[in-house]
Order: structure tokens, then sequence, then C-alpha cells
């Protein structure tokens, strides 16, 4: 017992130790970094459509950013600065204008007032999530492919 006794702590130490590193980020490629690192496209991007907003966190896994804006809007852009996902709170819409126009005019003429909440750039085109949770296909001009079921 009294050899329990002395082990006890070593052992609640390496316990308590692996339990740390299971709670842990697992995910070593990623990194939280400042508004100024991003690219210059992401930036301008940031600008033009989120003009005062303000930034509330900024990630880099492996080749790709993830923007949090004080909003609550989330943009994915690539190593470049290219956006790859615009993404609105539920219930609220994105901004317009850094996809094809066809769209918006799609999605008015067909889904009259509901909003695109989140705008994904696909290798086929686009995918419009709408505030209804409706998912629109596009391609690469604006026309419409079909809906996701």
């Amino acid at each position: 017992m009294k050899k329990f006794l002395r082990f006890l702590p070593l052992f609640l130490i390496g316990l308590f130790a692996v339990s740390l590193s299971a709670c842990s980020d697992n995910d070593k490629d990623e990194e939280h970094l400042e508004v100024s690192v991003l690219p210059a496209q992401a930036k301008s991007f940031l600008d033009t459509y989120y003009a005062g907003v303000s930034v509330t966190t900024v990630t880099k896994d492996r080749n790709e950013y993830e923007v949090v804006l004080s909003n609550g809007h989330k943009v994915d852009f690539d190593a470049q600065g290219l956006w790859e996902d615009v993404d609105a709170p539920a219930n609220q819409t994105i901004p317009t204008g850094f996809y094809p126009s066809a769209i918006d005019s799609y999605v008015a003429a067909n889904a009259a007032g509901v909003g695109i909440n989140e705008m994904s750039r696909e290798t086929y085109g686009y995918e419009a999530t709408l505030v209804n949770g409706l998912e629109y296909r596009f391609n690469a001009q604006g026309d419409f492919l079909g809906i996701d079921y």
C-alpha cells in the first residue's frame, strides 16, 4: 500500500497532463494573425464589401485564411486573397456585388424577398445558400444550374 501511495501523485500528474493535451487544439497548422498580414486582395475585399465592420479574428490554416467580422459574418480566402466562401449568421444576408449579378437577378425572380445567406466558390461556379435554406447552384457566368436538395 505504501508503494501505491508513493506513486499516486505521479500517476495523478500524468493523468492531468494527458487530459490537458487531449483538450488542446490539435490542429498544428492553424495560426492566429493580424489583419495586416492578409493578402492585399483579401484586404481590398473587406474594405469594399465590409467597410466600417471591424475584424474580430484572422486565422490561417495551411494556405487559407478565415476572417471573422464583428457582425458575425465569416469570409474564407485562399492564399492569394481570393474569396472562397462568404457566410452570414442565420437569417442574415451577405453583401452583393462580388459574384455575377445574374445570380441576384435569378434569386430575385425565383425567390422574391429571400436573400442570400452564404456564397461559395465551387469548381463548377457558385453555390448560393438562401436565408430559407435552399441551395442554388450557378455556373461561372451566374447561369442557374439547379437546386441542391
